[in-house]
């Protein structure tokens, strides 16, 4: 009879086991999944930096006005250092982003 009590606990054993590296798995492929969806959050951030830059490059470039063009000189350097900055910050998360 002990046994059987014994065989039963051990199948019981290997069964909770199981179900703990099961959800251990599926926890670990949530997190990565997510971790996608931030990278894929910050290219978009990223992207749209590139777009703003771009957007200032042309305004300064059509620009006619003298008292807008030192407007025109802040937009780009302020763009360009805000997507510089986040360029830098991908590469120190391993984020590889290309836009040429």
């Amino acid at each position: 009879m002990k046994e059987g009590y014994i065989a039963n606990q051990k199948d019981k054993l290997k069964e909770n086991i199981s179900n703990v590296v099961e959800s251990f798995y599926q926890r670990v492929g949530l997190i990565q999944e997510g971790s996608k969806t931030e990278d894929e959050d910050f290219i978009q951030i990223i992207y749209k930096a590139h777009e703003e830059w771009k957007s200032a490059e042309a305004f300064f470039d059509n620009v006619s006005d003298p008292d807008l063009i030192d407007h025109a000189i802040y937009k780009v350097e302020a763009a360009k250092s805000r997507y510089t900055y986040l360029i830098k910050k991908a590469k120190e998360e391993g984020i590889r982003v290309n836009f040429h």
